[in-house]
């Protein structure tokens, strides 16, 4: 299976970069609207747009670049398929699969909108009250884009993708699957069973265990995925 590590820490990173800058373009506002008149204040806020300039500032980039990888992963799949002798996806598996990376690509964005507003809404509560620079600095640097859950859904999104893509492949197809992953003290026991349980040979896909169906593997952050052996 491509790594798809990498290309997580990649975004991670980006985003780490990006609001470095973004958060001393913020400092900066808030010794502007320290001398606001109360109108002034509500007017900035209400102006302000953080999701549209965190985008801007190299959230948007580092989107692009993560979905460049479900584009690698998907080729890789085809490519596999290919050497095997089959011609892979219809129509409707290329339509369905693109509406899974559509859909995953609106779910990043969508934390970046929600990190925006968690940031208006400090901004503007600590200047309307009075408090410090420091004070506020300190309450806005509490929060923060390139946090674990947001790796945590970035990785989760594009492994289903993966295997997803490449079971929509191989769906129907006279091969079999292997279930392959880290086992020790974190790998949860319905994994352990599936792979305790699988044949010599594989399972076929009439017989991939319900508890650790493709895609969504043994639950949310799973480091497991299924191959065609």
């Amino acid at each position: 299976m491509p790594n798809i590590q990498p290309a997580i820490d990649t975004f991670m990173a980006d985003i780490t970069l990006m609001e470095k800058g973004f958060d001393q373009d913020i400092r900066k506002m808030i010794k502007r609207m320290q001398g606001m008149s109360e109108t002034e204040l509500i007017n900035t806020i209400n102006q302000a747009n953080f999701f549209q300039e965190m985008v801007d500032a190299g959230y948007g980039e580092a989107l692009d670049k993560l979905d460049d990888e479900y584009t690698r992963v998907l080729q890789a799949a085809i490519k596999e398929a290919r050497k095997r002798g089959i011609e892979p996806l219809t129509g409707a598996s290329i339509e369905g699969l693109e509406t899974l990376r559509d859909l995953d690509y609106k779910r990043l964005l969508g934390r970046a909108e929600a990190h925006a507003d968690d940031l208006r809404s400090i901004l503007f509560r600590g200047v309307y009250g009075g408090n410090s620079i420091q004070s506020i600095s300190a309450a806005l640097e509490s929060t923060t884009l390139a946090s674990h859950q947001l790796n945590v859904v970035a990785y989760d999104s594009l492994a289903i993708f993966d295997d997803t893509a490449r079971f929509k492949v191989f769906e129907g197809q006279d091969v079999r699957w292997t279930y392959i992953g880290p086992q020790d003290e974190r790998t949860r026991d319905a994994c352990k069973q599936t792979k305790a349980d699988e044949p010599k040979n594989g399972y076929k896909e009439k017989d991939i265990p319900s508890d650790t169906p493709i895609g969504i593997r043994g639950g949310f952050n799973c480091r497991h995925s299924w191959m065609v052996r």
